[in-house]
């Protein structure tokens, strides 16, 4: 099997515990270009923050970020986006207002939040693997209001609820706002979506804009979010240190990120491959 696009996750997979990039998974990546492969990250991360990862791979393709919301090479021409528009959001976020809670929504360039009302948020909400300090966080009292004066869009809206009303506002999802698409990330934490928003979105949208089928396509990742893409794709890599149901539908199981995983898989697909594309 020729293999024609390499898809990378970068936490937890291109990325070390501590996050840094190893040198071994640079040459490793480097290699696979060498062989005719194109290399794209597919992350939920930020643009400016994956674009940052990108140019330390040289890598010159679009890559998918925003957990399939947002592809490109630059910020400001995009290949394609699948954003929740302007119109849904406003009503999302009025409705959102209703209930005791924080709301904050995100695209490419910033984000959005009313004033959190713990003081420990503030830290929680700027500091982070995917949302580095140079990611502008906006804080207004009232996003409604904001909204009502800005034209924004969102790649992805987060909902923390302070009470106990988190089956009422999945409900609600569910009734009021049927092209959206709702993750739980906890017992108190939503993620609200354009439908069709997820990594294997965005990376079946960008093979076929490159007219290269997903039997062609190696994917490599460690989370329950990149689970679609390593069942769907060609060559479905987890990483060892993915969660046991993400190993599970794997057809490889590499090593850890910190012990160059990416690396050790790149360098095995690869070496056979004759270089037949570019």
């Amino acid at each position: 099997m020729v293999y024609r696009i390499l898809a990378l996750d970068i936490d937890g997979t291109l990325l070390k515990n501590n996050h840094r990039l190893d040198r071994s998974t640079k040459e490793a990546v480097a290699f696979a270009k060498e062989k005719g492969a194109i290399v794209t990250l597919v992350t939920e991360r930020h643009f400016h923050s994956a674009a940052k990862v990108a140019k330390a791979l040289k890598l010159t393709h679009p890559i998918v970020t925003h957990n399939g919301a947002f592809i490109s090479t630059t910020i400001d021409d995009p290949i394609h986006t699948n954003k929740i528009s302007h119109d849904v959001l406003l009503q999302l976020v009025e409705f959102l207002e209703t209930y005791n809670c924080r709301i904050r929504f995100a695209h490419e360039r910033l984000s959005v939040s009313n004033r959190p009302r713990q003081k420990n948020l503030i830290a929680k909400m700027t500091v982070g693997v995917s949302e580095p300090l140079f990611y502008p966080v906006t804080y207004v009292n009232s996003l409604s209001g904001y909204l009502r004066e800005n034209g924004d869009d969102a790649a992805e809206v987060e909902v923390e609820l302070y009470n106990d009303n988190m089956e009422e506002v999945l409900q609600a999802m569910e009734d009021f706002f049927p092209s959206l698409q709702v993750r739980k990330e906890d017992a108190t934490t939503l993620v609200l979506t354009n439908h069709g928003a997820t990594k294997w979105g965005g990376l079946s949208y960008l093979c076929h804009r490159l007219g290269i089928p997903v039997h062609q396509v190696v994917t490599v990742g460690d989370d329950a979010n990149d689970l679609e893409m390593i069942e769907k794709a060609g060559l479905g890599v987890a990483m060892q240190n993915a969660p046991k149901e993400v190993r599970a539908k794997a057809d490889w199981i590499t090593r850890s990120n910190d012990m160059n995983g990416v690396a050790y898989v790149v360098r095995e697909v690869f070496r056979k491959q004759m270089k037949t594309y570019v």
